[in-house]
């Protein structure tokens, strides 16, 4: 896995929620191969409004059954995991915004007990 408790690296994908690879939306690709990358845990947020490279402004909408809105693509690894990571999609990756940023991470672990206020 590579991740332990303590520093690691938080590597955020913002993607355009339409952007596909074959006939899968990218994101679903993208939270696939970190699963097989073997990263602690991944998740796929969507944005209520926001704008991306382009300066388009773009709003979700509950009236409208497909609204064209960022989601951000979140994951926790080591730092060699996540760069290794990046490099393997960055193919994939024509319209896209990656961030990377230092993380303290504690794993709360079955039958732990977390510090006593």
């Amino acid at each position: 896995m590579g991740t332990k408790d303590g520093e690691n690296t938080l590597l955020r994908i913002f993607l355009d929620k339409f952007q596909s690879h074959g006939h899968r939306p990218l994101y679903e690709v993208l939270l696939e191969r970190a699963r097989q990358s073997h990263f602690a845990g991944a998740m796929v947020l969507e944005g209520v409004e926001g704008f991306g490279q382009s300066g388009q402004f773009l709003k979700s909408s509950r009236w409208h059954l497909s609204s064209n809105v960022e989601v951000v693509l979140e994951m926790v690894g080591s730092r060699p995991q996540v760069e290794s990571f990046v490099e393997s999609i960055e193919p994939l990756l024509t319209d896209a915004i990656v961030t990377l940023e230092r993380a303290w991470v504690h794993f709360a672990r079955l039958g732990e007990k977390g510090p006593r206020p």
